[in-house]
């Protein structure tokens, strides 16, 4: 099967709304999601606020792809360059929103968790690269190829460029996902004042 961005479908702003609900339905129990936001009756609703963010921030800040138009998954990816969310780009791509949908504690807990991560980022992937945060398929579609769908077209284009790719997860089944598409295992810590495993990832160009 040949795999080739052409056969995505690059997001657009007006496909914000669908793709924000589409990842808040996928990560609803992720740990991460857990920790930001605990009350489970808002959790839903938050991460849709929080998830149109990430989702404007990779398109303005680097490549969104949709499996189709009927977004059965999503991948959000973001030029290193731009990885490190300063205030100037998180205003840019919606943050006072974020701030207003989402409330105060939130957001305090989303930047010690931010600053952490933020840190291993620099520490371990100094080098140009093409970040991946996120990546999601509705879970009525997952177990169907879907996610090498999104993941085999743009490795391929880093191949070709000779780009590095870099991502992150809190679960061991996603490790053991990445490590078949190639990735690397280059640190594993937990995140601090939980037991939530944090591994870095990173894919050498073949």
């Amino acid at each position: 099967m040949t795999y080739s961005l052409e056969n995505l479908c690059r997001l657009r702003k007006n496909h914000l709304n669908s793709a924000a609900e589409l990842f808040s339905r996928v990560f609803i129990e992720d740990s991460l999601a857990i920790l930001m936001f605990p009350e489970k009756e808002t959790r839903k609703q938050k991460l849709y606020h929080y998830f149109q963010f990430r989702i404007k921030y990779g398109l303005r800040y680097g490549e969104v792809y949709a499996t189709s138009s009927n977004l059965e998954g999503l991948a959000v990816w973001v030029y290193s360059d731009n990885v490190e969310m300063t205030n100037w780009r998180n205003m840019r791509a919606g943050g006072f929103n974020l701030f207003r949908t989402v409330g105060k504690d939130a957001i305090i807990r989303m930047s010690k968790i931010g600053d952490f991560t933020s840190a291993l980022h620099k520490k371990h992937a100094s080098f140009p690269h093409l970040y991946l945060a996120p990546i999601g398929v509705d879970p009525k579609f997952q177990g169907k190829g879907f996610a090498s769908k999104l993941l085999r077209p743009m490795l391929n284009r880093l191949d070709q460029d000779k780009v590095h790719c870099f991502l992150e997860t809190q679960s061991r089944s996603n490790v053991d996902i990445y490590l078949h598409y190639g990735f690397e295992v280059i640190n594993k810590t937990t995140i601090p004042d939980t037991e939530i495993d944090h591994w870095l990832m990173e894919r050498p160009p073949e």
